[in-house]
């Protein structure tokens, strides 16, 4: 199936989608043939709208991720929204793309109380839309990675009310990990629990804190004994990579299960740039305090991205020299990593960037906001034409593999 007929039967079905996934691109998408049937097939047990468990043609995808010499390497389907387009067909052209490009996973982060309501069931709406999207991944045999958000950064993302703790909980969990393998299993090459938890810990109480740590020991090992997890999915929590360079005895007890996983933020603590070559010392700091621990994780960068905007001090040569230091160190040490998910096709709307920026906390400081958003907005590797950056990407995504 063409491209442009894939998205006149999205834009059919727009109408009954309607959550938006942390995607938001400005730049016209090349269009790629798509075999297979239509998106967000549904099927399985009562209560459930799992999929065929994201089977491609019988075969099951074999993930590039630690193979000597190779890195598994996504690129974020970011994108602009447009006012005139429904923005789910559009974020389905935009996992079209990065499949286009050579992307051999598509990274997506999801908030828990997006996915599923209080007791874990599906919400429809945004599994719909998560199906049509990595359909294009998963009719190629690509591979999946994706975080569910338990928390978003400062905020709780947990679809009920109370706290982390009794068996409400864990059910919950355990009902929405159930439909990730239902659906997903056999392209799921990374599953996360996150987002930036360590910076959800730095405000909240001690118990509370107890209580996240505890509920995400659980969410860790159900998904790790999952009797649909295939052999290849890795399984971690996913903190800042500045917290993994600094450790502390309270990001230790985030760093559960059989990878490390890790968002870099490109804003020092007071919303400021970091310089584009720094990226090397803060990897090369957080290798050296993972390697001290004695146990062997690979290290995933599960978010990994440079500003182009002037409004913080950047332009399209620094973003370039970002990622040039970047896969500098990555051509080094490729052992070391499991997964890079860069960040991202293109840029996005000021009013998405906006709201985002809300949940990295300073409601009360609107010049750290702006700044915030300006750098989320401007990450994209495309924004009315190619940046200089995209280029570093495009080699990257082929000598990768």
């Amino acid at each position: 199936m063409e491209l442009r007929h894939y998205v006149v039967l999205m834009a059919a079905v727009a109408g009954v989608l309607g959550a938006c996934t942390r995607v938001e691109s400005a730049a016209p998408l090349p269009g790629v043939s798509l075999d297979g049937g239509t998106a967000g097939e549904t099927s399985g047990g009562a209560g459930s709208l799992a999929g065929g468990g994201g089977q491609a043609g019988g075969s099951e995808y074999q993930g590039d991720g630690g193979a000597l010499g190779t890195i598994e390497l996504g690129v974020w389907p970011t994108f602009a929204s447009d006012p005139q387009q429904s923005s789910d067909v559009q974020a389905v052209r935009a996992s079209v793309s990065t499949l286009s490009v050579g992307a051999s996973t598509l990274p997506i982060a999801e908030r828990w109380d997006q996915l599923s309501g209080a007791t874990g069931s599906p919400r429809v709406l945004t599994w719909n839309r998560l199906d049509a999207m990595t359909k294009p991944f998963r009719d190629r045999g690509a591979g999946l990675a994706l975080c569910i958000d338990i928390v978003d950064r400062e905020q709780p993302a947990w679809p009920f009310l109370g706290d982390l703790e009794g068996p409400d909980a864990t059910s919950a969990i355990e009902r929405t990990v159930d439909e990730v393998y239902a659906r997903y299993a056999s392209n799921l090459t990374h599953l996360c629990f996150g987002y930036e938890l360590d910076r959800y810990l730095a405000v909240a109480s001690s118990d509370d804190a107890a209580r996240l740590v505890e509920f995400l020991q659980h969410a860790i090992d159900y998904a790790s004994r999952h009797p649909l997890r295939a052999a290849k999915t890795l399984i971690g929590s996913a903190v800042t990579l500045q917290a993994l360079a600094e450790p502390s005895g309270a990001v230790s007890d985030l760093l559960l299960g059989d990878e490390i996983v890790a968002v870099y933020d490109p804003l020092d603590a007071d919303a400021s740039l970091k310089p584009a070559a720094s990226i090397e010392d803060e990897l090369g700091a957080a290798l050296e305090a993972l390697s001290a621990t004695g146990v062997r994780r690979p290290l995933t960068l599960f978010e990994v991205g440079y500003p182009s905007s002037s409004e913080v001090g950047s332009s399209e040569a620094e973003q370039k020299a970002f990622y040039e230091a970047l896969f500098g160190l990555l051509d080094g040490r490729r052992d070391d990593f499991g997964f890079v998910g860069v960040y991202g096709l293109a840029d996005r709307g000021l009013a998405d960037c906006e709201a985002e920026a809300l949940s990295f906390g300073g409601v009360n400081e609107p010049e750290l906001l702006a700044a915030r958003a300006s750098a989320r907005c401007s990450m994209g590797l495309r924004a009315e034409s190619e940046k200089p950056a995209w280029q570093d990407v495009a080699a990257a995504l082929s000598r990768y593999h």
